[in-house]
Formats: structure tokens, sequence, C-alpha cells
């Protein structure tokens, strides 16, 4: 008696896909990242330019980009004091970066 046999080969996609999220999901948090960046310069406030020329983004770890200001004064630039009205440049900078950055997060998504 004849016999037949099938056989299935299942094959999954899903580590490269996977690594393929990953990837684009750290280009969309480095683009973000530089977005900010350039735009809390664009918005900070200039006197002697210290506070705009500090402003910089690095990366920290996979999916981690850090965008910060090292200037002593750049809090109070931000929040204000008991005596100086706030001048905020990095808090709008991310607020105008958010939407395209949630885009791009869901667009990862199916």
């Amino acid at each position: 008696m004849a016999t037949m046999s099938v056989h299935i080969k299942v094959s999954s996609r899903i580590p490269q896909l996977s690594a393929a999220v990953k990837q684009k999901a750290e280009a969309a948090v480095a683009k973000a990242a530089a977005d900010i960046e350039a735009q809390a310069k664009a918005r900070a406030p200039v006197d002697i330019g210290l506070l705009k020329n500090s402003i910089n983004e690095r990366e920290e770890g996979d999916l981690r980009h850090i965008v910060e200001s090292p200037v002593h004064y750049s809090i109070y630039q931000e929040f204000g004091t008991r005596k100086m009205a706030a001048r905020p440049y990095m808090v709008p900078a991310v607020e105008f970066v958010k939407p395209s950055f949630e885009m791009a997060m869901r667009s990862l998504v199916p």
C-alpha cells in the first residue's frame, strides 16, 4: 500500500521582524531627540548664547537619548524663579516634536 506524507516547514520571521522594528524604533527615537535639540536651540532665550550653544543630544543606550543643557541656569530659564518669569524652551520643543514621534512609533505596530 502506498503512503503519502506531507512535510510542513514552519519558520518564524519574528526574530527578523523584531530586529527590524527595533531598528526603526531606534531611528525614530534618534530623530526625535535631534529634532528636540534643534527646536530647543531655536526657542532658547539668548543673551550671550551660552544656553543655546550648550543644548545637546546624546545617546544613552538602546532607545534612550538625552537632550540637555548643562548650564547651571538652564532650569531657571525653563521654569522661572520667584523673581523671574519662566522663559520655557525645552518643554515647548518636546511638545512640538511629540506628534511626529508618536506617529512614527504608531507606524511600527501594524
